[in-house]
């Protein structure tokens, strides 16, 4: 019984393992994406009109 119960915390304490690495890709890949779209936006706007870049129309 002592073995068995052994192998089960170990399973559980990489289960959790596993899930925090997953949150944490969610995480990255969140704000990954955040800046991809904010670079982007600045190449859309370098381009059409220089909207979110004021100061090149000035």
């Amino acid at each position: 019984m002592k073995n068995i119960s052994k192998h089960h915390d170990v399973q559980r304490k990489y289960r959790e393992k596993i899930q925090k690495k997953q949150e944490l890709n969610t995480y990255v890949r969140g704000w990954f994406l955040f800046i991809l779209f904010a670079v982007l936006l600045i190449i859309w706007s370098y381009f059409f009109g220089g909207t979110f870049m004021p100061y090149r129309t000035m």
